[in-house]
């Protein structure tokens, strides 16, 4: 019996936290109203959610009686506990040190680093040092670290990435160790859609395409991201485009992200313009400008996007696909050289947008999974921060 009332009141305790986010602020009478519990249910739940910090009373209401008393208003704590977040990318990491709702109070960024089984431990402690070094002081301390991945993760581990070989590590198992918070591994496409579903979009269906050095499709459907048996759901930047094409290092011949990734792009240009290096910026220039060669290699890749868009909607039919990917967060006109592409009747329903993220998506993501887990809330939302997040962070 114990059990089943301690089941009960964690229970209770989750779904009251739950409504103080998606209603703040909001009153203990109207919260037990939406959840259909006794005022000294609510009451009780409430005082432990600010013994531990989660809720805090922010204000007076309106009374709704005449001469009544008028209520005390809760609202969520995002300030209770610190998460981290790491990307780790080809040559680079980026890092936060955040506050639940994604505020962040400390970013870093390494370029160049280069990422390998003999050195990634150490180099992953050094940077969560670092970030700690100056964190302020919460009630809860440091929640949760989760550690963005450019390629497949299953169960917290990595099982495939083209980039680096970290296969046989045991990443978070040695970081738990150390810190002794929980340690998150998840794909980094799959962290941009947390992020863009937790702050940003009032869609329930929605695909994240991060186009970079691969393509990557995070897939969320009704708060749930969807992962496959092996952790491969979403991985868009595999399917043949050209059979018996390029050579990938999946072991494919002709996969999507060897003709329509950033990195295919830029190859594709410094080839044709013979040039060792060329920044975003100015290939956005070029573009503007109509420069021949910049045209006709970007609306190639184009092209190519809108066949793995148009197989990507005709398999999920999402609500929504967030494209984040430095050429479009730069020039988000080139959204409408997509949908030119996409006019079928399959496709023409579905929103295509840039991501408002941008560069930070993956990190916010990062903080998003941690800060969902401590809650113990899946569908966690936090719309009401988003603002704050795009004006402070981004």
């Amino acid at each position: 019996m114990g059990n089943i009332e301690l089941k009960k009141r964690e229970f209770n305790e989750i779904k009251l936290l739950g409504s103080i986010i998606d209603h703040q602020p909001i009153s203990r009478a109207n919260l037990a109203k939406i959840n259909n519990l006794n005022k000294t249910t609510t009451s009780t739940v409430v005082n432990n959610l600010l013994e531990e910090h989660l809720v805090f009373e922010s204000g007076i209401g309106s009374s709704t009686l005449t001469g009544g008393r008028k209520p005390i208003l809760l609202e969520f704590n995002p300030k209770s506990a610190l998460a981290i977040s790491i990307e780790l990318g080809e040559s680079h990491i980026q890092s936060c040190l955040a506050y639940l709702n994604g505020e962040m109070i400390q970013f870093r960024e390494e370029l160049y680093t280069e990422i390998n089984s003999e050195t990634i431990i150490d180099k992953l402690i050094e940077t969560i040092d670092q970030l700690l070094s100056n964190a302020p002081v919460t009630p809860n301390n440091l929640i949760g670290i989760t550690i963005g991945i450019h390629g497949v993760t299953l169960d917290n581990r990595i099982t495939f990435s083209p980039f680096y070989n970290l296969e046989h590590l045991d990443i978070q198992q040695q970081l738990q160790a150390y810190y002794l918070c929980p340690v998150y591994l998840e794909n980094e496409a799959n962290l941009s859609a947390i992020g863009e579903y937790t702050f940003i979009t009032d869609k329930d269906r929605i695909i994240n395409l991060n186009i970079k050095t691969g393509i990557g499709a995070g897939v969320i459907h009704f708060g749930k991201l969807m992962t496959g048996t092996h952790g491969r759901f979403g991985e868009v930047g595999h399917t043949i485009l050209f059979p018996g094409g390029r050579e990938c290092p999946c072991g494919n011949r002709g996969c999507l992200e060897r003709y329509a990734s950033a990195k295919a792009l830029y190859r594709s240009i410094k080839e044709r313009m013979n040039i060792d290096f060329i920044e975003v910026d100015e290939l956005i220039r070029l573009w503007k400008a109509g420069d021949p060669i910049i045209t006709e290699e970007v609306l190639k890749v184009i092209d190519h996007l809108s066949v793995g868009i148009n197989n990507l909607i005709s398999s999920y039919d999402p609500d929504e696909v967030i494209i984040n990917s430095a050429l479009f967060n730069h020039d988000p006109c080139l959204i409408e050289e997509l949908n030119k592409r996409l006019n079928s009747r399959i496709t023409k329903e579905t929103k295509l947008s840039v991501s408002k993220l941008t560069d930070k998506a993956i990190l916010l993501g990062g903080i998003a999974v941690a800060a969902s887990r401590y809650l113990n809330i899946e569908n966690l939302k936090l719309p009401a921060v988003s603002l704050q997040i795009l004006q402070e962070n981004v």
